[in-house]
């Protein structure tokens, strides 16, 4: 079984004065970025951004599945992903993702927990993400 899901975003202007909008799946909802919301405070959202929230959706779905296939009675999972973005010697990239999840209302050792959580993180599709091949077109209009 193969399902595709697809994004998109569109660039206006140079990096330093320019802007962009994120368009997110089906669901039709458009997001702002530009550089000063990626490197500085701007309030508007960022590649890194949707790459934590993506991971956080991902792993809470992975361990809520993982706590109920051991059979582990809880009321809900809550994550937050930090994606680290840091300039080094050949340009930008990602290093580290920081991933916390914790586990309301479960009446379980914290080691079991904690057990079932890293076996999500391993079994996460976006986790995987982090080390997978990109398939790279290109093309002019």
């Amino acid at each position: 079984m193969e399902i595709r899901r697809t994004s998109q975003a569109s660039w206006s202007g140079g990096v330093e004065s320019g802007s962009g909008t994120l368009g997110i799946g089906r669901s039709g909802t458009t997001l702002p970025f530009s550089l000063k919301s990626r490197v500085g405070e701007e309030p508007a959202s960022n590649p890194e951004e949707l790459l934590g929230a993506a991971l956080a959706g991902c792993y809470a779905m992975s361990f809520a599945n993982e706590l109920e296939s051991a059979g582990v009675a809880f009321d809900h999972v809550d994550t937050r992903a930090t994606v680290h973005l840091v300039q080094g010697e050949g340009g930008f990239g990602i290093p580290v993702v920081d991933l916390v999840g914790s586990v309301v209302g479960a009446d379980e050792p914290a080691q079991r927990i904690e057990e079932i959580g890293r076996t999500a993180e391993a079994n996460c599709p976006v986790s995987r993400l982090y080390d997978a091949e990109i398939r790279l077109t290109v093309a002019t209009a």
